[in-house]
């Protein structure tokens, strides 16, 4: 009987870290889909910076150019 015991306080233990592990993998999941967030929103401020570059950039060297025709 002292076996079975044994066996029994072993799998609770095991049941408790299982636990554990199932929480802390939650809260890296809740970081990893903030961290996605994050970077959607700086993929979509690039793409707008870039795009005003290049439009600003445009205007510029059609300034230069006419300025110098």
């Amino acid at each position: 009987m002292a076996d079975q015991e044994d066996i029994m306080l072993m799998l609770g233990e095991i049941r408790g870290e299982l636990k554990g592990m199932n929480k802390k993998l939650d809260s890296i999941d809740g970081i990893d889909e903030r961290l996605r967030q994050n970077e959607v929103k700086a993929s979509k401020n690039g793409a707008a910076a870039g795009g005003f570059m290049g439009i600003g950039i445009a205007i510029i060297s059609e300034g230069v150019r006419h300025a110098f025709k």
